[in-house]
């Protein structure tokens, strides 16, 4: 009985990394595609176990073969990020912290803590008292430069780095602000960083798909010099605007490390993070050479810690 009750939502998974969903209401389901891989399993053991032990061993044996076919296919597309890519580091590096701020509702001390091994942070969600509570603290000290969240303007996405940033701008007219800039590292060439946030599925109105095409659009535009794009994606790797973004040749610190499932969402339960939404995609001109996930009380996502250097 197992087997054949977690087969279909495996199946379902699958179809939908092979024909992504473009409306939010699908895009919603999409979000736990990754877990078709743990379905399958436990189909495979359930109806293999079925087929040996009870009758109909035939329909249960097919059925026991679309499972391993299906865990294959997960396997496939889940394993690589498991496994170091090996683009190796050719310049001195940079870390960059990205973290949702929840409303603005993250602990600035514990922030501010995690921020003293960071040269340049994203933070969205952000609201001009959690701003303030952090210049209170020193941060504008550490982090001298800044696009969004300055000059008293209201910005629910701000960028703050130790180096300057140059040609900042909005990306776009979206539900949240979203930034593009451009990064002055010492040692690397300037680095275009994109701050996103686009809208999530429960917004409606097809935004989480327009705003999705508008960033790629944007990254497919930014690809003249080295680009970093972090931030809250509010999609999973399986999800089809993620795979655009791979298809334009960018690649997740997480699989370039070999990280492996790195969940970020939500970070306020009694249980463990289930999604993958918060992610650092870096071109093929550079690399990560380690990656982390932070904990701030206060905020429902966990930030992402990435160290980032040229490559080549």
């Amino acid at each position: 009985m197992v087997g054949f009750l977690t087969l279909p939502p495996s199946v379902l998974g699958t179809l939908l990394r092979v024909v992504p969903p473009r409306d939010d209401a699908t895009a919603l389901v999409a979000s736990f595609i990754p877990y078709a891989l743990l379905g399958y399993a436990v189909s495979l053991l359930a109806l293999g176990a079925a087929a040996v032990l009870r009758g109909r061993r035939r329909a249960t044996a097919v059925l026991a073969l679309v499972a391993a076919a299906g865990l294959a296919c997960h396997l496939v597309w889940t394993v690589p990020f498991f496994v170091p890519n090996g683009r190796t580091a050719t310049s001195p590096t940079f870390t960059l912290l990205s973290l949702n701020m929840y409303k603005g509702r993250a602990d600035p001390d514990r922030l501010v803590a995690q921020a003293q091994v960071a040269d340049v942070v994203v933070l969205v969600e952000a609201t001009p008292s959690a701003l303030a509570e952090l210049a209170d603290r020193g941060w504008l000290t550490r982090f001298p430069y800044a696009a969004g969240g300055v000059d008293g303007v209201q910005s629910d996405t701000a960028v703050y780095s130790r180096f300057p940033l140059s040609d900042s701008r909005l990306l776009g007219t979206t539900s949240f602000q979203q930034w593009v800039t451009t990064v002055e590292a010492p040692g690397i060439d300037p680095v275009r960083l994109m701050a996103v946030h686009p809208c999530n599925p429960y917004c409606g109105r097809g935004l989480w798909a327009s705003e999705h095409a508008a960033l790629a659009q944007v990254a497919a535009d930014s690809l003249d010099q080295p680009l970093v794009i972090a931030g809250d994606f509010n999609a999973v790797d399986d999800h089809g605007p993620m795979q655009d973004l791979y298809r334009l040749g960018l690649s997740s610190a997480t699989d370039l490390v070999g990280a492996g499932w790195l969940p970020t969402y939500p970070a306020n339960r009694p249980f463990p993070p289930l999604l993958p939404i918060d992610h650092v995609l870096v071109d093929d001109r550079l690399t990560a050479t380690s990656i982390q996930t932070v904990e701030i009380l206060g905020t429902d996502h966990l930030g992402l810690l990435t160290t980032i250097a040229r490559t080549g």
